[in-house]
């Protein structure tokens, strides 16, 4: 992605500032479709971009993969503070249950994170994708709505 390229190339300029990475996966989603149809499978998919779009700063890029996976990149971030925001998206998702149907109803949701953070020297963003996807798979065999740095 440009955007995401264009982070990474300030953050070289800038001496290899840390960059924080997410991959967030809903947790049991294909359930979700199944259970409650596809119109529905929409309507989270909706409120979690939302709910990510509105908890991040300004300068953070909050991005849909595809399927039930976001990506949100947080230029300029301090390592100890990425697991600590992680861990409040993981908490704000699983504590607020979802609106479906209009509004009619509530449906709980987790999601499960991948964490990591570039590290101070040339990377590949494939590599970074990399590493967030292994935690993200370690979260999800771990028992789901829970974060993983890697």
């Amino acid at each position: 992605d440009a955007h995401f390229d264009k982070i990474l190339e300030k953050s070289r300029r800038e001496n290899y500032k840390p960059i924080g990475f997410l991959m967030i996966d809903i947790d049991k989603f294909k359930t979700i479709n199944d259970t409650h149809g596809h119109p529905v499978g929409d309507e989270v998919l909706v409120e979690l971009a939302k709910r990510l779009m509105n908890s991040m700063r300004p300068s953070d890029m909050v991005a849909r993969m595809g399927g039930e996976e976001f990506v949100v990149v947080m230029p300029e971030s301090r390592p100890e503070q990425v697991a600590i925001i992680a861990d409040r998206l993981r908490a704000m998702i699983a504590d607020t249950p979802f609106p479906i149907k209009g509004g009619a109803e509530m449906l709980p949701v987790t999601a499960s994170i991948g964490v990591t953070i570039t590290r101070p020297e040339p990377e590949q963003p494939a590599d970074i994708f990399k590493r967030a996807d292994d935690a993200l798979y370690r979260a999800k065999e771990e028992g789901r709505n829970r974060i993983i740095v890697n």
